[in-house]
């Protein structure tokens, strides 16, 4: 019983030890991301998007996009948004999508959503493109409300609001663009032409 004890004693001297050395050691604190590196980062996305014929928009998220213009409360920072018309069709039609989804090397959750070409549900409940979203794992929703919200920009004398489709990765693309690509029209520009990633092997999340 006294052996016990006295290991049992050792065992927390010991602990004691490491603790008192752990302390007097402070773990060094998580490096941040470079501000600089981000910063050319998105520069350089930006300049993708002006090659490829698009222009890049800053646009506001805010809630309450339903009700009147002065009603809209805004929400976080501007993000940037490349904007595409460059089909010169009947309807001038436009497709918006984040920098980093046309940009980057690897696909985001946004540009497999575009490529799945997946179809609208049958009899959506409301609106049939936050449907299409809604059954990709994405999501239009600004909360609980039928208050609305999107990304705003007052002074587009044809889109003041944008309905993103966000994914958990953090990219989006406006909803119609999924929805009216996955019924064979093409809004704004084909992005399966856009995207700088290879499409030979993709992986088949939708």
């Amino acid at each position: 019983m006294g052996r016990i004890r006295r290991m049992v004693g050792v065992g927390l001297l010991a602990g004691a030890s490491l603790g008192l050395a752990a302390c007097s050691e402070p773990a060094a604190p998580p490096a941040a991301s470079d501000p600089a590196t981000s910063a050319a980062d998105m520069a350089e996305a930006a300049t993708y998007c002006e090659q490829k014929g698009g222009e890049v928009q800053q646009r506001q998220p805010a809630w309450r996009t339903n009700l009147a213009e002065e009603d809209w409360v805004p929400l976080g920072d501007p993000v940037a948004v490349c904007r595409f018309q460059t089909l010169d069709d009947e309807a001038d039609s436009r497709i918006y999508v984040d920098l980093v989804t046309i940009s980057s090397d690897e696909p985001t959750l946004a540009a497999l959503a575009y490529l799945s070409r997946a179809e609208i549900p049958d009899d959506p409940p409301g609106n049939p493109a936050s449907a299409l979203c809604s059954s990709l794992g994405g999501t239009t929703s600004f909360g609980p409300s039928a208050d609305g919200g999107g990304l705003t920009s007052a002074d587009d004398p044809d889109d003041p609001v944008v309905a993103p489709c966000t994914f958990a990765d953090g990219s989006f693309i406006d909803e119609w663009g999924i929805a009216y690509y996955g019924e064979g029209t093409v809004r704004g520009i084909d992005l399966s032409g856009v995207f700088s990633f290879d499409r030979s092997t993709l992986p088949e999340v939708f």
